[in-house]
């Protein structure tokens, strides 16, 4: 196993913002490998508008979560092939729909990770509550915690029910699917999940066989690190800290490990850790990359804000010693692509 150098890194800009459909900015940005050169990207929030004289953002229409597919070649710093996931009218869609006691007014349907098995997308997102009072950014809550799924190509999602509810894990436990690492070859699916505790945030993981991941039941928790696994998801331990709700996982060749990554809370600084297995144990974090972005709003959070924060291991070039990642700057509100060249 490696240890966790950066070589080089380089800014290779906005993704997706050149677009003919008027998305004007979008955050989120995990990736699904569905075939040979092609990635189904999934996002949060989209804000469908345009810009002024002076280059304000006007949002005609906020869609809550949103998706395109991308075909990429062996030059990954060139992400301009994609075509998004529109409905009838040509118009971009929001994936997951609401249910009926859902106001688009009140809650959001926020994507995380997921995988593709056999033609069908599995992808788990968050229900947020947002809240009468604050200041964006942070003016929500998790509400809970679910799996959709949807054959491809059509990929329309339908929410997979527990117990004749939409909502897998409820608030106070982990928001499960923050990443997902399936691994073909031994038949099991590893499933991270951020959770709050004392300030601070940790991550938990489940397993499941992958022909199981629709099925709760077969789910099972890291209850110890050597490892043992169990039923009972208030024994879990934490695998790893400091991450919000959003990072990725994958096994690096270059690295000869797993290697993990994501936001530092809101540091603004992306994190990579490593082990010898899914569920660790993971080395100290190395700073990968520091976003550089100055101050736009110091009256609403100290400091740029920079989050989602993670790695897309289909682009990795060199066996994985050449890795990309994106992340988000909240004013800015596109997700930047970065080129980690690693020793």
């Amino acid at each position: 196993m490696k240890k966790l150098i950066v070589e080089n890194s380089r800014d290779l800009g906005c993704l997706f913002a050149d677009n003919p459909l008027s998305m004007i900015g979008q955050d989120g940005a995990y990736s699904i490998p569905i075939g040979p050169g092609n990635a189904l990207w999934l996002f949060g929030d989209t804000f469908i508008g345009g810009f002024n004289e002076i280059g304000k953002r006007i949002v005609e229409k906020m869609v809550s979560n949103t998706g395109l597919i991308c075909r990429y070649r062996d030059d990954c710093s060139d992400l301009t092939n994609f075509s998004y996931l529109t409905d009838e009218q040509g118009a971009i869609r929001q994936l997951i729909t609401f249910e009926p006691d859902e106001d688009p007014d009140k809650f959001r349907i926020w994507g995380m990770h997921g995988c593709c098995i056999k033609g069908k997308v599995y992808w788990y997102y968050t229900r947020v509550k947002l809240l009468e009072h604050g200041q964006w950014p942070f003016k929500f809550k998790m509400s809970g915690t679910g799996l959709a799924v949807a054959d491809y190509p059509a990929l329309n999602f339908n929410r997979i029910k527990y117990k004749n509810s939409t909502i897998w894990w409820e608030k106070n436990e982990p928001c499960f699917g923050v990443a997902v690492l399936p691994d073909f070859e031994n038949n099991i699916a590893y499933i991270y999940g951020s959770y709050l505790k004392n300030g601070r945030h940790f991550c938990a993981l489940a397993s499941a066989p992958v022909n199981c991941i629709d099925d709760i039941s077969a789910y099972e928790y890291l209850v110890s690190a050597e490892p043992r696994w169990g039923r009972d998801l208030k024994k879990a331990i934490p695998v790893l800290c400091g991450m919000p709700t959003e990072m990725s996982v994958s096994y690096n060749p270059h690295l000869q490990c797993y290697l993990a990554v994501f936001s530092y809370e809101t540091t603004g600084k992306i994190l990579g850790c490593t082990a010898p297995h899914p569920w660790g144990p993971w080395s100290e974090p190395a700073v990968l990359w520091t976003p550089r972005v100055g101050l736009r709003n110091p009256l609403v959070y100290k400091g740029p804000l920079v989050y989602a924060g993670k790695e897309h291991p289909e682009l990795a070039r060199e066996n994985g010693k050449i890795i990309y990642l994106t992340c988000v700057e909240f004013e800015e509100y596109f997700s930047r692509l970065i080129e980690i060249v690693l020793q």
